[in-house]
């Protein structure tokens, strides 16, 4: 059993793999360091290691951008994860060094950045790619001895370093997660991509740029398709006989088109073959679907990438449309144990950032809130006969209210309907806010008009601080 980590031995990846290993009852494991995540990465593409560590994210320093940039790049699932806790000493090379600057990994400097500006308010902070790979570098002399480095203890004296300080992390109770993760091979499988808009046309472009699948396109123009298959964006163009040996199959057409799509391919389908819509509403569609798939053994499960333009068509699609977004996965009655870590994996490595697995319900009152209801009322706020003058009077509020009444009618009247039992609701509580507003101004009603303001800016700064990682500005 091979498994690749994130940096050198010393390192707090190389101790954390032992502690994987030990609980997932490994027997004679290899440990193998890979310095970075990439290399962490690379080495369970080729096969070089069968279990891949890394970390993560740190208590007090936040998310590992460099592991989350790595594992977008590979499909995987998470095998465990292992909360570490984190000391940082510093060393010099010997007893007598003077030193100017301080080495580190970006997230171990991040961790002791007020405990380093008040002891140390000269030294310069140098980014290294690992802890212990800068205590090596300081022994063997790569570094100058004017260099102190911050690490684990047992890399400082395995390279035979001088103590200086120690515990410098700024919280005593600093920790970092480290996962364990096993790639998730979809190499040379056959993904069919029907519908090739934005939403579509972009999915397509970011499966071939970012995975090894074999990718078909269908488009109900097939000038689109042709299109699409003379850029290279898709490998062929989908064929019935192409079904049978289909792995996953991503439909992004209307949500009507979308339905009646699946309902027709799946039968074609190979036992065993995932299946994924992209409606951005999931209650008719998951109850639609989710009986015939399971009846035809294919494992359906809804999606809803969180990701647009104003505009849409094939001609605005690109690869990069989904990195770093959330995609919505909603299990069905065909969706087996396993598939939504496997979606997930999936999705992660064409670009998007997040996965969220939700039920129909959560979704689609979600999605009219956060979604449907914001272009119900850019639809309405642009409609007003002094819009066309807006120029020289506006600042970015009169943008960001009209962007998105650029919405595609045929595709937004289906999804508001398909959900107008969570986007009623949406739309009277609104109008009700707007009314108390408005009366209070009727009325020239300062106090009543401050109130209702305030309690605006006050439940805008409450979303914010429980989301302090995505402020919803």
């Amino acid at each position: 059993m091979k498994i690749a980590y994130q940096g050198i031995p010393g390192s707090n990846s190389e101790a954390v793999s032992v502690l994987f290993a030990q609980n997932q009852g490994f027997i004679a494991p290899e440990y193998i360091p890979a310095v970075h995540s990439k290399g962490v990465i690379d080495m369970l593409r080729t096969g070089q290691a069968d279990y891949g560590v890394m970390a993560t994210r740190n208590l007090m320093a936040g998310a590992v951008g460099e592991s989350d940039n790595a594992l977008s790049t590979l499909s995987h699932r998470v095998i465990d994860a292992q909360w570490l806790s984190v000391h940082h000493c510093l060393f010099t090379k010997n007893a007598d060094s003077s030193f100017d600057t301080i080495a580190s990994h970006i997230q171990a400097l991040g961790q002791c950045r007020n405990n380093l500006r008040t002891h140390y308010p000269d030294c310069k902070l140098l980014e290294m790619e690992d802890t212990a790979l800068a205590a090596r570098m300081l022994a063997d002399g790569s570094l100058p001895e004017t260099t102190a480095v911050l690490c684990r203890r047992n890399a400082g004296e395995m390279f035979g370093l001088h103590l200086v300080a120690e515990n410098l992390e700024d919280d005593s109770r600093n920790m970092t997660e480290f996962v364990l993760i096993k790639a998730m091979h979809m190499i040379s499988k056959t993904v069919i991509v029907a519908g090739l808009g934005l939403i579509g046309g972009s999915m397509a472009k970011a499966i071939k740029k970012n995975t090894d699948c074999r990718v078909l396109g269908f488009n109900r123009t097939r000038a689109v398709a042709e299109r699409a298959l003379a850029e290279g964006s898709i490998d062929g163009i989908a064929e019935d006989g192409d079904f049978a040996d289909c792995d996953l199959l991503i439909v992004g057409m209307y949500p009507a088109a979308t339905e009646a799509y699946l309902r027709e391919k799946i039968p074609l389908m190979k036992r065993g073959a995932l299946a994924v819509d992209l409606v951005g509403v999931k209650t008719r569609i998951v109850e639609s679907i989710g009986p015939l798939a399971k009846e035809y053994g294919v494992r359906f499960t809804g999606g809803h990438p969180m990701q647009g333009l104003a505009h849409a068509g094939y001609e605005r699609s690109f690869a990069d449309l989904y990195k770093g977004a959330s995609m919505i996965l909603v299990p069905t009655a065909a969706t087996l144990p396993g598939d939504i870590d496997e979606l997930g994996s999936f999705f992660r490595s064409v670009g998007f950032g997040r996965i969220t697995v939700a039920g129909c319900e959560v979704q689609d009152h979600m999605i009219a809130h956060t979604s449907q209801l914001a272009h119900i009322v850019s639809n309405s706020y642009v409609k007003s006969p002094v819009s066309t003058n807006y120029v020289g009077f506006s600042g970015g509020s009169y943008k960001d209210m009209t962007r998105i009444a650029c919405l595609d009618e045929r595709v937004w009247k289906e999804l508001f309907i398909w959900n107008r039992d969570a986007l009623l609701p949406e739309i009277d509580d609104l109008m009700r806010n707007i009314s108390q507003l408005r009366d209070a101004i009727e009325r020239e009603d300062y106090d009543t008009l401050e109130k209702l303001l305030r309690a605006g800016r006050e439940a805008k700064e409450r979303i914010d601080a429980a989301n302090p990682d995505q402020p919803s500005d």
